[in-house]
């Protein structure tokens, strides 16, 4: 077919020219089988044609022949080994089948069921390592050599006077003790107690003879008045908290006696209020020589209660005995 365009010859199959592009207005009836439609304009691409006929893109690449390598073998000939196994293209060999059911025993068969048990070694290991761990939960529960370390009883003295019952317990007892505790009683408290309030009134006494000797002179230190400052309040404490204990050891039988050491513990605490308010005195002081006379005569207000303290004190017992004006 040559185009009437160009003057080219033409694929008997082809719409278009593939040089000019120019329609050949010939309707022609294309077989589909094995036919395929160009990637670039979509036109169908009779089969055979490796050219799209409208645009002239390659549609199909013509790969060439892969060449073939000869090897020369050499003949064996027949050695008459497939006659004897059969037909070609078998072996003659069963396909061994194994179940995933374990098979019964059987005397016929090489092992025995004692070569199933463990071995003596095992067994023995096993046992040693039961003992030990055993034997170490034992030693660790029971504690031999500390026999107190699984006692769960009280031992400490408890304080019970705030519960109603005044005095100290030694120890607590209940189901697993027959003994009953040592209880001290509110006499014997308030005896210690009154011990307790002339060992403070000591304290406050040689507090204020510090304050009128070195609490007052030039060569007292700064860190050294804040120091005894610290101390004379550390007292006033004590004695504050020694006024607490002893006003909860009243039980309705020894009012009189707690209301004698209760008095007595006002008169110090008084005292102790002047001297710890003289040693600030002293411990803000910029000149302490210039302020030594102001000082010293803080403490002339504390005369008073400081000689009541002294003349009821020994006349107070243990029974209690009002002190007197």
């Amino acid at each position: 077919m040559i185009c009437p365009s160009c003057g080219r010859r033409v694929p008997d199959e082809a719409i278009t020219c593939p040089s000019c592009h120019a329609s050949l207005d010939v309707t022609r009836k294309l077989s589909l089988t094995g036919a395929t439609w160009c990637p670039a304009c979509g036109a169908l691409v009779a089969p055979g044609v490796s050219e799209c006929p409208k645009c002239g893109t390659t549609v199909r690449e013509q790969r060439p022949e892969r060449r073939r390598r000869e090897i020369d073998l050499p003949d064996i000939g027949n050695t008459g080994m497939m006659d004897a196994l059969g037909a070609p293209g078998e072996t003659g060999a069963m396909t061994r089948i194994e179940s995933a059911i374990p098979p019964e025993d059987d005397a016929a068969l090489g092992t025995r069921r004692v070569d199933r048990l463990p071995r003596t070694r095992a067994i023995v290991l096993a046992a040693l390592l039961a003992v030990v761990v055993v034997g170490g939960a034992a030693l660790l529960i029971t504690h031999p050599w500390n026999p107190e370390a699984t006692r769960i009883s009280a031992t400490t003295p408890a304080d019970t006077s705030m519960q109603g019952f005044p005095g100290f317990l030694e120890s607590l007892t209940g189901q697993d003790s027959a003994g009953g505790g040592e209880v001290t009683s509110a006499a014997e408290l308030l005896s210690q107690e009154h011990e307790r309030l002339g060992e403070l009134a000591e304290s406050v006494g040689e507090s204020e003879e510090l304050l009128k000797s070195d609490g007052v002179s030039a060569e007292s230190t700064d860190e050294q008045r804040a120091e005894w400052l610290d101390e004379a309040e550390e007292v006033s404490i004590e004695v504050s908290n020694l006024i607490s204990e002893v006003s909860s050891l009243d039980d309705g039988t020894n009012t009189e006696a707690v209301d004698s050491l209760v008095t007595l513990g006002s008169w110090l605490r008084n005292r102790c209020d002047i001297l710890t308010s003289a040693w600030e005195l002293a411990a803000a002081s910029d000149d302490i020589e210039s302020d030594a006379a102001t000082i010293v005569s803080e403490l002339s207000s504390s005369r008073d209660y400081a000689r009541r303290f002294e003349q009821q004190y020994d006349l107070w017992t243990p029974e209690g005995s009002q002190p007197q004006d």
